[in-house]
């Protein structure tokens, strides 16, 4: 399996949303990935931060962007805050 189920909360327009994210992606793509996507989703309501963050939900640590989706600890099922 090669993707991985994900929920994000994105703080900026409190909504969230569910998607497939690649496992073999690096984090700052993924977090790229989706901002784009939720800016697609939301008529443009979102604006793309470049200096966003994703935070586990569950304990509030920062995912690190520099590691890939593999070895960050997500799992399916994570629930994640888009800062």
């Amino acid at each position: 399996m090669d993707k991985i189920l994900i929920s994000v909360y994105i703080l900026a327009i409190d909504e969230e949303y569910d998607m497939f994210i690649p496992i073999n992606e690096n984090i700052a793509i993924i977090i790229e990935l989706i901002q784009n996507t939720i800016k697609d989703l939301s008529g443009k309501y979102y604006q793309v931060n470049p200096k966003a963050l994703l935070y586990n939900s569950i304990d509030g640590n920062i995912i690190n962007n520099n590691n890939i989706v593999k070895l960050s600890g997500l799992k399916n099922g994570a629930r994640l805050l888009l800062i």
